[in-house]
């Protein structure tokens, strides 16, 4: 479409019915021009002031491509309806649109007006503004009857779980039983399922996608390989003598067949290949071979003719079987796109999934349904539709709109020249099919985003070439600019250049121009500029100007715009160089970063947490920081060992009772992650990807049953890097910093002024993919055997996407874009070979050929620039000065921080960090609970491990395990709930399948050990009476050790503790908080081994082992904790009468037939917990 063919929009008057197409180039106000048509939807404004039914904002469809878009024009409509807001109110509102507006709304008809865009404005959350997939899974959450949709459907956006066990179905059924020569057939091109799984996921979702080839079926294709196989091991040995005797006597080519005095060389290595096949080899003969033997393969000097296939049977027969090899492979993919489609729906259907792609599938489906009850229901709740973006539709989407409004009231907004997403299933062809059927078009023919100079240079680039993006249906018309002269420019010392810099780099005359060289130089010198900019800048020598204001240019105005991020760590390396900060965006997945790798070692290690291997690897990370001589520690020195096996155990515990992010964060701070990783380079990067997937395994954990089911959610996200939005990369730091960004991830943004260094340097396209998608007649084909002429369709293609590219790159500046062109070349004995005219830029310089130097790019880039682009070569060494490091280099006045004070650091601490370096010499553990590292180690008593209770595993992983069992489950239902909750236990802490008569019996006999020597027994606890791992948070103000130990050692409690005081919250857990007979108790479990029979668990026992662990302060911090919340709930709480006491219970030494044993009671003292209390809220005692 052509500004001829269209007409300039007029928001105002446009006609709100019928099918209309509005063409919006970038930076000409699209997001405003839709705001605009949803106030006049709003308030019932028709074409010409005509009077139309006003609509709801639940009416108004407004369909967009992504969550960030949907928010970005969410906002936009709230701010353009808060503006007619006032303006009706009688407020002066300078926008020419909203004066016309009010203009057209009579005076009488006014206040109803103004009702419409207060309730608009009340009611903008509930706004029918979507994804095009929101809007189905809306539709069809909604609409369940008429959608015929299943109610127990799941919504999913990753599915790519089912894709592969879909492709590993089908490669066992039809791979593994495979003869050997189709097996290798298939293997030299897909080595994998995997392999053969990201081949067909283009296929997969390009449903109307048709093969330009109709192969045989696969059956009857390796039928036919097999026995022109078997015909060819019978012919070769009786013809090949005549064979080579007919072929030496033809004019043959030298160069191919290796002419010499005494023969032909290469031509006896490939009958050589072909005897050593026919005698020994399995599968296909060397493709090579077959394919230079193929009779109408051979080559002949010039003259000569080749022998007919009665002449060369053998050649003839060669060919052949070359043809119906070639055949396979095409068949092969034809048979494994429709069975695996086939099953990965079924997969998902098994599962009730539904997949974005399956929304749409389903949303089609059911609007095609018979009566077409749907599309008429949707039709009366949506009158009109909204369609943003759209030349990122795809057939199935323009489908499911064509059906729900087949006469109209349907507008759509979008500019073909920024279709960039055909790799995520956009389609520009079927939006240029959609152009065709609309009622109208129209297009927005001002950009109001860029400077004039800008403006102009990119009309002058892409006017150099008659179809500007190689389809003749995507004109470029050129627009004007808002913007004047220098209201709006960039002034470095005092001038203002032209907004487009084309920056030429020259070949090597010698060796030409490599593209790791090319790429190196190229962003040396961006680098180098950038660092020119800001340094002028800090000196107020380089200013933006807009609207006669000036301001220094900082360093977030500037964007280098990438492909990939292997062009970004280039630059961002050259910009490190220079002490230039940045950041990096991307539409890359966290999943893809060595965090992701390093953090899955490290989930291993803290779920497993007695296995030692994972555990040497976790710490073998720079997550963990550990060093080889820590490793070498824990492998040779039992303290080491002992001490970190209790650390990874704590944590398990953490990530049990309070979830994933909390153990990782207690991770981080142990390990001093933070400090560590300070000096880095990304250090930022490194931290925020951290922190982004503990988020995303936390959220996931509410998702999943066990640590078990997340690690597998984990490693297959590592593996398959779906790459949805909530897994793309973040910014990792909103400072005045250069960014970097992808093209794709740029567009619908702007930056004041834009390097693209890369964009000359041409794609790899020595290989023709398979199989290979290109449109054609027929429309969107699929080649599956890479026919040259599929191979030069897919690279027009190719080729016009990269030109839309160039262009959404051009129109992100505002002042002053830098576009280098390298003339990225190898010499060869033939001389220079460029490889300028693959890429766009390289099309809008029209170089259509490789024979393409420094001489003819410089001619030619001169000519397109005029005296409207800026002109210059790449020095030859890069300029290496570095950003002066000034104290406020350009950047805007910010409040300084507070340097940190002298006085106590705010933290929150715990039971186990008040205790660590206390003495008695037992080091407690983490998450409340300690376990003695002898524990761990052999008993001394046995060699055997007697298969009772005291000789269950000791240390940590026992201890966690013993408690989680009480966890889960009603230990008044023990009979039926006990032996899941012991099943589960002993899958996720690894015990051995023999314990579990002993331990069933054990907990049983536990249940039933009298407490108080009367009737009080955990089995008779109810659930309603028990809470379970209750978390608590206690304020402390000034915590002084010595302080505390005076205090409980006035009371015959304590010791001598040595922790830094503290101030801010001393959080914990308790076991167990039951009430019985009208009183509240704290009951904590213990898995301590204190012997080797009951004897070993009296009182006097128990009480030595409570001392030696600091247990007492342990339980006193618990009745603290429990007395301030009964102090809470209860009106008229009292300590002597509520306050029931602390029970510890030592579980091996628990049994019903041994009352006393195990149990240990106490009941601190009323004045000791008040004082306590005074002591943490720091009043005077």
């Amino acid at each position: 479409m052509s500004a001829a063919s269209s007409q300039t929009l007029d928001a105002l008057h446009l006609p709100l019915h019928g099918t209309r197409l509005i063409e919006a180039s970038a930076g000409t106000g699209k997001t405003y021009t839709i705001a605009n048509l949803y106030l006049r939807l709003l308030l019932g404004l028709g074409e010409q002031g005509a009077s139309e039914t006003p609509l709801k904002v639940d009416e108004i469809l407004v369909v967009t491509f992504t969550n960030a878009a949907t928010s970005e024009l969410r906002d936009r409509i709230r701010r353009r309806i808060q503006q007619a807001f006032r303006a009706f109110l009688g407020l002066r509102i300078k926008d020419g649109f909203i004066e016309a507006l009010l203009d057209g709304v009579a005076e009488q008809d006014r206040p109803m007006a103004l009702r419409r865009l207060d309730a608009a404005l009340k009611g903008l959350d509930e706004a029918a503004i979507y994804t095009i997939h929101g809007f189905c899974q809306r539709v069809l959450a909604d609409m369940a009857f008429e959608s015929a949709l299943l109610f127990e459907s799941e919504f999913t956006l990753d599915d790519s779980e089912y894709l592969q066990r879909a492709v590993r179905d089908f490669w066992r059924a039809h791979c593994y039983g495979m003869a050997p020569e189709l097996a290798a057939l298939i293997r030299a091109k897909f080595e994998s399922p995997d392999a053969l799984m990201s081949a067909l996921r283009p296929l997969l979702g390009a449903q109307d996608a048709v093969p330009a080839q109709s192969p045989a079926p696969f059956e009857q294709a390796a039928q036919d390989l097999s026995q022109g196989l078997a015909r060819m091991r019978l012919s070769w040995p009786r013809d090949r003598d005549a064979t080579l005797a007919l072929l030496t006597k033809l004019p043959l080519n030298g160069t191919s067949y290796g002419k010499q005095a005494d023969g032909y060389p290469k031509l006896a290595d490939m009958f050589l290949d072909m005897d050593n096949w026919c005698r020994f080899g399995s599968g296909l003969p060397p493709a090579k071979v077959l394919s230079a033997l193929a009779l109408g393969n051979i080559k002949l000097n010039k003259g000569g003719s080749l022998p007919s296939p009665q002449q060369a049977p053998l050649l003839a027969q060669i060919e052949a079987l070359a043809h119906t090899a070639e055949q396979l492979l095409p068949a092969f993919l034809v048979t494994a796109r429709e069975e695996i489609r086939q099953r990965f729906h079924a997969l998902k259907r098994q599962q009730q999934l539904l997949s974005p792609d399956d929304l749409l599938l389903t949303l089609a489906g059911a609007l095609e349904g018979e009566d077409k009850t749907l599309a008429s229901v949707l039709r009366r709740r949506f009158p009109i539709a909204l369609i943003d973006e759209f030349q990122d539709t795809d057939p199935l989407q323009f489908a499911i709109f064509g059906t729900i409004y087949p006469e109209g009231r349907l507008l759509m907004i979008g500019d073909p020249k920024q279709a960039i997403y055909a790799f995520r299933g956009g389609d520009i062809h079927t939006y240029l099919k959609a152009r065709a059927t609309t009622t109208a078009q129209y297009h927005l023919g001002t950009n109001y985003r860029s400077a004039e100079s800008m403006v102009a240079g990119v009309n002058r680039l892409f006017q150099a070439r008659e179809d500007a993006f190689i389809d003749a249906a995507i004109p470029f018309d050129a627009v004007d600019s808002q913007a004047r002269g220098e209201d709006k420019s960039l002034k470095v010392g005092g001038h203002t250049a032209p907004g487009l810099q084309l920056r030429l780099l020259a070949e090597d005359p010698v060796t030409g121009l490599n593209k790791t060289d090319a790429r190196a130089r190229l962003a040396e010198d961006a680098a180098a500029e950038i660092c020119r900019l800001l340094t002028l800048a800090a000196d107020g020598e380089a200013q933006i100007v807009k609207e006669s204001k000036e301001k220094p240019l900082l360093a977030r105005d500037i964007a280098v715009l990438v492909r990939d991020r292997n062009e970004a760590a280039v630059m961002r390396d050259a910009l490190a160089k220079r002490r230039i900060g940045a950041v990096f965006l991307s539409r890359d997945s966290v999943f893809d970063t060595l965090e992701a790798r390093e953090l899955a070692l490290v989930l291993l290690a803290l779920a497993k947490p007695r296995d030692e291997q994972a555990i040497r690897a976790a710490m073998a990370t720079e997550l963990w920081g550990g060093r080889a001589s820590d490793i070498h520690g824990f492998n040779v020195d039992e303290d080491k060992r002992a001490a970190l096996l209790e650390q990874f155990a704590n944590l398990h515990l953490l990530w049990q009772r309070q979830g994933v992010m909390p153990a990782l964060m207690q991770l981080a701070t142990e390990t001093g992650l933070l400090e560590r990783l300070k000096g880095h380079e990304n250090a930022e990067r490194r931290l925020t990807d951290i922190r982004h997937l503990s988020e995303l395994l936390q959220q996931k954990a509410s998702e999943l049953d066990g640590m078990a089911a997340l690690l597998h959610w984990y490693e297959q996200e590592l593996c398959q890097v779906s790459g949805g939005e909530e897994q793309q990369l973040r910014l990792e730091s909103e400072q005045n910093l250069v960014q970097i960004v992808t093209i794709h991830k740029s567009k619908g943004l702007e930056y004041g002024v834009c390097f693209i260094p890369f964009i000359s340097l041409a794609r790899d396209q020595s290989r023709k993919p398979t199989p290979l998608l290109y449109h054609s007649d027929k429309g969107l084909c699929w080649d599956l055997g890479g026919s040259d002429e599929a191979f030069e369709r897919w690279k027009q293609e190719q080729l016009a996407e990269d030109l839309r590219l160039l262009y959404v790159a051009l129109t992100r500046p505002v002042y002053r874009c830098y576009l280098y062109i390298a003339n990225h070349s190898r010499m060869l004995k033939a001389g220079l070979k460029s490889h300028l005219h693959q890429t766009a830029i390289g099309y809008c310089l029209g170089i259509d050929n490789e024979d393409c130097d420094s001489q003819l790019l410089a001619a030619k880039a001169k000519a397109l620039a005029g005296d409207i682009m800026a002109l210059e070569w790449v020095a030859a060494e890069a300029d290496n000065r570095v950003l002066p490091t000034t104290e406020h280099q350009g950047s805007e006045l910010l409040l300084r921080k507070p340097r940190a004070r002298d006085a106590v650091r705010w933290r929150v601490g715990s039971y186990s960090a008040l205790v660590k370096d206390s003495s008695h010499g037992s080091k407690p553990g983490a998450a409340d609970e300690h376990y003695d590292v002898l524990e761990s180690l052999p008993s001394p008593r046995t060699t055997e491990t007697s298969l009772d209770r005291f000789g269950f595993d000791r240390g940590a992983n026992a201890g966690s395990f013993m408690h989680l069992v009480l966890e889960l489950f009603d230990f008044t239902r023990a009979d039926t709930e006990l032996q899941t909750a012991l099943t589960k236990a002993m899958a996720q802490y690894g015990i051995a399948d023999h314990w579990f008569d002993m331990l069933k019996d054990w907990y049983l006999s536990l249940l039933q050990a009298p407490l108080d020597g009367g009737q009080l027994t955990l089995s008779g606890l109810a659930a309603a009476d028990k809470l379970v791992e209750m978390e608590f948070y206690l304020p402390v103000m000034g915590l002084n050790p010595d302080k505390l130990s005076a205090l409980l050692g006035r009371y015959g409690y304590g010791s001598q503790y040595s922790f830094e005081t503290l101030c801010g919250m001393l959080k914990g857990f308790i076991d167990l908080v039951f009430c019985h007979g009208g009183r509240f108790y704290v009951a904590d479990y213990k898995s301590n081994h204190l012997g080797h029979d009951f004897s070993c668990y009296d009182r006097q026992t128990m009480a030595s082992a409570i001392r030696d662990h600091h247990y007492d302060l342990q339980y006193l911090l618990y009745s603290l904790a429990l007395h301030r919340f009964l102090h809470q709930r209860l009106p008229d709480y009292d300590y002597e009468r509520d306050f029931g006491g602390v029970y510890y219970l030592f579980l091996r030494g628990m049994h019903a037939t041994e009352p006393g044993k195990g149990i240990f009671y106490d009941r601190p003292p009323k004045a000791l917990i008040e004082e306590l209390d005074k002591m943490f809220t720091g009043e005077p005692g």
